[in-house]
C-alpha cells in the first residue's frame, strides 16, 4: 500500500511539474498587442423595389484600433473601426468585433495569417431621393488574410485584406436598401510586448 502511494505521489508530482513547465513556456511566448490601422474599402448595396432594383458600390476610407494577444501560432484581437464616405451619402459606418487568426511562420522576417472575424456593424445613411435617414445595426461575419513583416521584437507592419458580410435590409416607404459585403485593403502598425 505504501509503495503504491509513493508511486502515485511521484507520478503526480512529475505530471504536475510537466504541466507547470508547459504553462510557463506558453505564457513566455504570449505577447500583448496594440495596433492602429488605416485602409480603403468598398461596400456593395442594392436599393429599389423588387421590380426596379439598382446595384451600387460606395468607396470608403477606414481607421481602426485593435487590442489583442498572440502566441507562436495564433492571434486574437478586439477591434473597432470607423469608415468614412467621401460622397457623404453615409453618415457613418462603424464596426466592433473580434478577430481570430492562425499564423503560418514561413520565414524569419515575416509570417502569413488567415482568420475569421465577427461582431456588430452600425450604419446610418440617406438616399439622394429621400428626406429621411435610414439606420442599420446588425451582426457581421467575415474573413482576414495578410502578411506581418517583423520590424524587430516590438513591432510588426501588417498588410492585409478583410471581408465582412453584413447582409441586412432596411425597408421604408416601400423601398428596400440591402447592404452586402465590405471588402477592405489595409495596413497596420502592430506594437507588441511581453506581459509579466
Amino acid at each position: 500500500m505504501r509503495a503504491g502511494l509513493k508511486k502515485i505521489t511521484i507520478a503526480s508530482t512529475l505530471f504536475i511539474a510537466t504541466l507547470l513547465s508547459a504553462e510557463n513556456s506558453y505564457e513566455f511566448q504570449t505577447k500583448s498587442l496594440v495596433a492602429i490601422e488605416g485602409g480603403s474599402s468598398s461596400m456593395g448595396y442594392e436599393d429599389g423595389t423588387p421590380t426596379n432594383n439598382v446595384q451600387g458600390n460606395a468607396s470608403l476610407s477606414n481607421l481602426g484600433i485593435k487590442i489583442g494577444a498572440e502566441t507562436r501560432d495564433f492571434r486574437i484581437f478586439l477591434s473597432g473601426r470607423y469608415y468614412f464616405d467621401s460622397s457623404d451619402k453615409y453618415d457613418y459606418l462603424a464596426t466592433g468585433g473580434v478577430e481570430l487568426q492562425y499564423i503560418f511562420n514561413v520565414a524569419e522576417h515575416f509570417n502569413i495569417f488567415i482568420g475569421a472575424n465577427g461582431g456588430m456593424a452600425n450604419l446610418k445613411f440617406r438616399a439622394p431621393t429621400e428626406s429621411f435617414s435610414r439606420s442599420i445595426s446588425t451582426p457581421y461575419m467575415g474573413a482576414d488574410l495578410g502578411v506581418n513583416f517583423h520590424l524587430g521584437d516590438t513591432a510588426d507592419f501588417e498588410i492585409g485584406t478583410r471581408i465582412i458580410n453584413i447582409d441586412e435590409d432596411n425597408l421604408k416607404n416601400g423601398i428596400t436598401y440591402h447592404i452586402e459585403n465590405v471588402v477592405s485593403g489595409y495596413a497596420s502598425l502592430v506594437f507588441k510586448w511581453q506581459m509579466d
